[in-house]
């Protein structure tokens, strides 16, 4: 009886870890663990948590449009998302220039910096904002540079949802770049 108890213990106990496995995409085969790639760009900015349960995904293409003295401008930015951090590029084709930028996300709040080449009278442009129920990002923005240049901005391309449709229950879930 001893030995029957044990055996069906060992099977229920592969059975579960076989399960947990396939559950996790990893499938019966591959006893490896799956995690996501790693990101080896220093660019994040400090004190964000790569692994952060986020309700907002702002991967991919967008735009900014920036309004400074009346006048819109508008520049394009590309945004990978790690959980609560941000990391990308930003091209300013008035300047010209292209180069990355870093940032946060934490819930509705989202915050990404750009640096504009030593010289410049930008200096480093921030934008700080909010995503409202239904995605779409507004704020501010304020620069350090000698043109202490200040305005509002909008991004032309709303924030996704970071659960899938399938977990619509689920306020929160892991956002990587895709």
């Amino acid at each position: 009886m001893r030995t029957i108890t044990k055996t069906m213990l060992r099977t229920c106990l592969g059975l579960a870890a076989a399960a947990g496995l396939v559950a996790g995409g990893a499938g019966v085969a591959s006893a490896a663990t799956v995690s996501p790639a790693a990101h080896t760009s220093s660019s994040w900015a400090p004190h964000c948590n790569p692994f952060a349960r986020e309700q907002w995904n702002l991967n991919g293409r967008n735009k900014v449009q920036a309004v400074y003295q009346g006048t819109t401008y508008t520049y394009s930015v590309t945004f990978k998302q790690y959980g609560g951090c941000l990391s990308g590029t930003l091209t300013d084709s008035y300047y010209p220039t292209t180069g990355p930028i870093s940032g946060t996300v934490n819930r509705n709040h989202v915050t990404f910096s750009f640096s504009y080449p030593s010289g410049s009278i930008q200096g480093t442009r921030t934008f700080t904002g909010t995503i409202n129920r239904w995605g779409a990002v507004s704020g501010t923005w304020s620069e350090t540079g000698t043109e202490n240049g200040t305005g509002t901005f909008t991004l032309a391309r709303h924030a996704a949802t970071a659960c899938p449709w399938w977990q619509w229950w689920n306020h929160s879930c892991r956002v990587f770049p895709r």
